[in-house]
């Protein structure tokens, strides 16, 4: 995979109109490709996977995580007959990495869902309960889990 050096914005400003334009293309190819594969993909896995690259036959996605990424690799046959067929002949394999991070924006920003990692004072008191009653290690991580305790606004 081909690696580009990181370029200041105001370097590029000033120094090279061309490479914003070269930039400005390259990003509309993308874009391009990554409504292909979109359409290529069926309607519960695309939004789970992002286009980062097409090098060389090889297209590589990003997916939420190891789930859609066992999901796209089930179907990657599929998925590489499929876009051959809407004129890209010269891919020849699908790569997929899992990006957490990206994982967990997507889920915020998708389904509207935001994870609530406070428990409730009782399950905080029970697990400090359950916690003097157990050996090492399991009775430090019982105490970490409580420390997530709801507090009450002041």
């Amino acid at each position: 995979m081909r690696r580009f050096k990181p370029i200041a914005v105001d370097e590029l400003l000033q120094n090279s109109p061309q490479q914003i334009g070269q930039l400005f293309v390259r990003s509309r190819q993308l874009q391009q490709l990554q409504n292909r594969v979109r359409k290529a993909l069926d309607d519960e896995l695309a939004p789970h996977c992002q286009v980062i690259s097409m090098h060389h036959g090889i297209l590589t996605l990003e997916v939420d995580n190891p789930v859609w990424q066992w999901r796209l690799n089930m179907h990657r046959n599929a998925i590489v007959t499929t876009l051959r067929q809407q004129g890209m002949l010269s891919l020849s394999q699908i790569e997929s990495k899992v990006s957490p991070k990206h994982s967990q924006a997507k889920a915020v920003s998708d389904s509207g869902y935001v994870v609530n990692r406070e428990i409730t004072q009782q399950s905080a008191s029970d697990l400090r309960d359950l916690a003097e009653r157990v050996p090492e290690p399991l009775k430090s991580k019982l105490l970490k889990l409580a420390e997530h305790e709801k507090t009450k606004p002041a």
